[in-house]
């Protein structure tokens, strides 16, 4: 049911719905440009409903007269778990990519505090959650959410741990050299893709800006601040 959960999002349409177009579709756990080790150009991943569909006919799931899923009598349904912000645009895409499969959704809001009190707690109790994690360009933020030695950390969002994803974790975070460290990355990231105890939706870019008075200003996936000793005021 995950395979086919991610196979059926509409990453390109949230993205450009969601979130104006400024993030990157994702297709793993690693956002793309950090390594820069292979001139090939990023390839969007694109929605497979059908591939989908398929998956869930060889579980067990069949359509009914609503167009919607069940096996044995149990309707293929879960609820989905969000913070109360904004209009909720990107949980309302993935509940409509969902549909259209056979998958019903419902959208639960909380607010921040037990919103974070659920996706923390030792013992899960929500079906899914939908939330956005603080990345770093040297991607610590997965060790933080899978590594074993962070177990009920801030981030342990899903409680899965394994034994082979902190080996490759180990691995990944002392390799040397950017060929090195890529290659150890998506290892990383091919795990997590079999296992997928998350479903990676899009890598956020964010939004910068300067003055037209500024000269040298610079701004790569490091920040707006990383060339500011080199910026200059136009005379």
């Amino acid at each position: 049911v995950r395979r086919a959960v991610s196979l059926a999002l509409d990453r390109l349409r949230i993205v450009d719905a969601a979130v104006a177009g400024y993030a990157v579709p994702a297709r793993g756990a690693v956002p793309p440009g950090i390594f820069e080790v292979s001139d090939e150009p990023y390839a969007l991943p694109s929605a497979n409903p059908e591939g989908a569909g398929a998956l869930l006919d060889s579980a067990g799931y069949r359509r009914g007269a609503n167009g919607m899923r069940s096996r044995a009598g149990q309707a293929l349904a879960f609820t989905l778990l969000t913070v109360s912000t904004g209009d909720l645009a990107v949980e309302q895409l993935v509940q409509d990519d969902l549909r259209r499969i056979g998958i019903a959704v419902t959208i639960r809001s909380a607010e921040l505090a037990t919103f974070l009190s659920a996706l923390r707690a030792p013992d899960k109790q929500y079906d899914a959650a939908y939330t956005g994690v603080p990345g770093d360009l040297g991607l610590g933020h997965l060790t933080a959410m899978f590594h074993s030695a962070q177990r009920g950390g801030a981030l342990d969002y899903t409680g899965f741990h394994d034994s082979a994803l902190d080996t490759l974790l180990d691995a990944a975070r002392v390799a040397d050299g950017p060929i090195a460290r890529a290659a150890a990355w998506e290892r990383v990231s091919s795990l997590l893709s079999a296992d997928m105890p998350v479903t990676f939706v899009y890598h956020a870019r964010g939004v910068q800006g300067r003055a037209r008075s500024l000269d040298g200003v610079v701004m790569d996936l490091r920040g707006e601040l990383a060339t500011v000793a080199r910026w200059s005021r136009r005379q």
